[in-house]
Parts: structure tokens; sequence; C-alpha cells
């Protein structure tokens, strides 16, 4: 009685192939339908509400799925190597410069936020843009790279330990 035993399917590699380029497309097409969902909610109910808890778990989630996935499976890495063959950016490198960007779009972010909010002048308005934009990327700079950075290195010492 073999119920619970799995036989050795014979596939096709084309098959598979196809058939993970439409998983693929599935998953852009419920991102899609998720961030118009998110933004839908967003101007519908603002941005107070407690309305986007689903997307966000979607979006971060499956993101995070993949990441994992990819890393236990010694795939990431290997991802890795073929853009640094195909790119002359290495990765590591992509990655310290996107995470400084994404530090200097929130330190601007919550420099205007600021200066709009909370100043009484123009002149105070650009101290304040400058005073919390400074800040800001002091804060989280550091924090960023040491995340972006720990994902990237872990990625590397666990991949690099799969093959």
């Amino acid at each position: 009685m073999n119920l619970f035993k799995r036989t050795k399917k014979i596939t096709d590699e084309r098959i598979e192939n196809v058939r993970n380029k439409i998983y693929k497309e599935m998953y852009y097409v419920i991102l899609v339908i998720c961030l118009a969902s998110a933004l839908f909610k967003l101007y519908k109910y603002g941005a107070g509400s407690g309305e986007l808890y689903l997307e966000f778990a979607i979006l971060v989630g499956g993101g995070l799925y993949y990441l994992a996935r990819s890393i236990f499976l010694g795939v990431f890495w290997d991802e890795v190597e073929m853009h640094d063959r195909n790119s002359k950016t290495p990765m590591s490198k992509k990655t310290i410069l996107g995470t400084v960007a994404l530090a200097l779009i929130i330190a601007i972010f919550m420099g205007v936020n600021s200066a709009v909010s909370y100043a009484d002048g123009s002149s105070q308005g650009v101290w304040y843009f400058v005073l919390v934009s400074f800040v800001s990327v002091m804060i989280y700079l550091p924090i960023l790279l040491l995340f972006f950075g720990g994902i990237y290195l872990l990625a590397k010492k666990i991949g690099m330990k799969n093959s």
C-alpha cells in the first residue's frame, strides 16, 4: 500500500520552463492587482486608516518568501553570479547604492513633510528641511545598510554553502 510514496515522474524541461514562466507572470499580475487595491484604498479611505494590512502582507510576504526560497535553494547566489558576469556594476555595489538611494528618498520625504507641516516661513522651512533630512539620513542609512547588506551577506554565505 503505497499511498504516500511519490513516484519519480519524467517531466519535459520545456514544459517546466513554460510553467515557471506562467507562474512568474501570475505573480506579477497578483502584485499589480494588490498594488492597485492598496492605491485605491489609500485614495478612498486616506493614509491614516488601517485598511492596508492584507495588501502589505501580500506584497512583503511574497517578496520575503521568494527571497528565502531562492537563498535556501542556492538560486539567489547563482543569479548574483550571472548578474555580475553580465553587468558592469556588481550586485554588491548595486545593493549599497540602492540602499543609499532609499535612505535619501526617505530623508527627502521626511524633510519636505517637516518643512511643510511645521515651518512658519520660508527660511525656517529650509532650515527644517536640511536639519530633518540630515538627521534622517544619519538614522536610516546605517539601519538600512545593516538590513540589506546583512541579507546580501547572509544570502552569499548560505548560497556558497549550498553550492
